[in-house]
């Protein structure tokens, strides 16, 4: 979704708006939150009124806590808000900002919305809650959890990583929080907005990498590695805990000399070296982010691209039954240029029903980049058939289908994809300027 500012919505919200920001001057909150519901009504992706709503309901209850009887008599509109998801998204979203006027900080009602949002295709809407509950309450895992999935969802990796070092430092002796701390980390410097945004991965990633403890129990395994050197299992032990520590460059060394030494072929040993060879050259370009050196950052960037394809290749050789490999296999072909053999892997990867969707997405740019926009076409279309909700998925489906048949020359087909879109998120990429200019809208 993108954001509605006030400007650009339509002009009976601005009444509403003016009464609302008066009430709330008079301190009228109750009168305040009917006026900026029912602008919500009418465009409920204008986040700052929904801001000043959630303002108003915050203020009200520091003055007036609501009572145990409030609550409780709210719980029959939080049964129907669930009940209502799946079918009436919107409704159900409606009927939660009703239950967060009673209590703002209720966790059940600001679950209820969240999910609402979500179902919506609104997923700001849910950040915009959860962040409002976080300055309130920063050390609740029920909120900083769900916050810090949807940051990762919606790419806002920075914002993401931070959540999820308070979720760490709150759950210190939890594996699960840890690790998903440190693919935060990755995400940050690799993902979308990241190359740029991390001040330097090599702080992240070996992070108390070195602290006494660890020193001295790397110190004394390597000491039994020196002391009995033909010993494959003491080679495999100090290369794990140097995995667990990030120590890639040492742990890939010893894991090679465990696979000499024992002679084994086993595919987790494998799966350990192609991870670990990985970590190093995100580790390496890493360190050539921190010294600027664009060249070495090029140059490694392409390796890492070279060693992910070459493996899920040989991944797929190995377990041709793997659709979830063929998947991924076909996606990084597309991403390198390999059209031909991506569509070979995709069309096997459609048999995996969780994969299906996103394998006909990936089919047709593939197609579209092969310039056969008929058979890109197809694929769209029979994706759209299995989208019910309005999401971003189905947004980009009906985006590249409204491109595709400006390719083809069907402009009003084109036209009437765009439309399904402006019809609900009008700031999605460029519809808006694509349908208002239109000579026919």
């Amino acid at each position: 979704m993108a954001e509605v500012k006030l400007e650009d919505a339509p002009s009976s919200i601005r009444t509403y708006y003016d009464k609302g920001i008066s009430a709330m001057e008079r301190d009228n909150l109750e009168y305040a939150m009917d006026m900026f519901e029912a602008a919500l009504g009418i465009e409920p992706r204008l986040l700052q009124i929904r801001k000043l709503l959630r303002a108003a309901a915050v203020k009200k209850v520091k003055s007036t806590p609501p009572g145990k009887l409030a609550v409780a008599k709210a719980m029959p509109g939080l049964l129907k808000a669930t009940s209502i998801l799946k079918k009436s998204p919107l409704k159900a979203l409606e009927i939660s900002e009703q239950l967060l006027r009673v209590d703002p900080f209720n966790l059940k009602f600001t679950k209820a919305l969240c999910d609402a949002a979500e179902a919506a295709g609104l997923p700001e809407i849910a950040i915009q809650m959860l962040e409002v509950l976080k300055d309130n309450k920063p050390e609740n895992l029920q909120v900083l959890e769900p916050l810090a999935r949807l940051y990762s969802e919606m790419e806002s990796y920075e914002s993401e990583y931070e959540c999820r070092s308070t979720i760490a430092k709150l759950k210190p002796n939890d594996t699960n929080a840890s690790k998903e701390l440190k693919d935060a980390a990755a995400r940050l410097t690799m993902g979308k907005a990241g190359w740029q945004k991390a001040e330097s991965f090599r702080d992240i990633i070996r992070e108390d990498t070195l602290s006494p403890d660890t020193a001295d129990k790397i110190e004394q395994l390597q000491k039994q590695v020196d002391d009995d050197p033909q010993n494959p299992d003491k080679r495999l032990a100090l290369a794990n805990h140097q995995l667990s520590k990030k120590l890639y460059a040492e742990a890939i060394q010893n894991l090679e000399d465990y696979r000499d030494l024992s002679g084994t072929t086993d595919p987790q040993l494998e799966r350990k070296l192609i991870t670990a060879r990985e970590h190093q050259v995100i580790f390496e370009i890493a360190e050539a982010e921190d010294s600027h050196d664009r060249k070495q950052v090029s140059l490694l960037r392409k390796k890492l691209t070279t060693m992910r394809i070459d493996n899920a290749g040989r991944q797929v050789e190995r377990y041709p039954n793997d659709l979830q490999l063929k998947y991924d296999y076909g996606k990084l072909l597309i991403e390198n240029g390999n059209y031909t053999e991506a569509i070979q892997q995709l069309q096997q990867a459609l048999r995996n029903p969780q994969r299906r969707t996103r394998s006909l997405i990936y089919l047709a740019q593939a197609f579209k980049q092969k310039e056969q926009p008929e058979i890109a076409l197809e694929q769209l279309e029979t994706a759209l058939a299995n989208l019910q909700t309005m999401d971003n998925q189905k947004k980009e489906v009906l985006y590249e289908l409204g491109t595709l048949c400006e390719i083809l020359g069907n402009t009003d087909q084109a036209k009437r994809y765009l439309k399904e879109i402006y019809a609900v998120d009008i700031g999605y990429r460029d519809v808006a300027s694509r349908i208002e200019n239109s000579t026919d809208t």
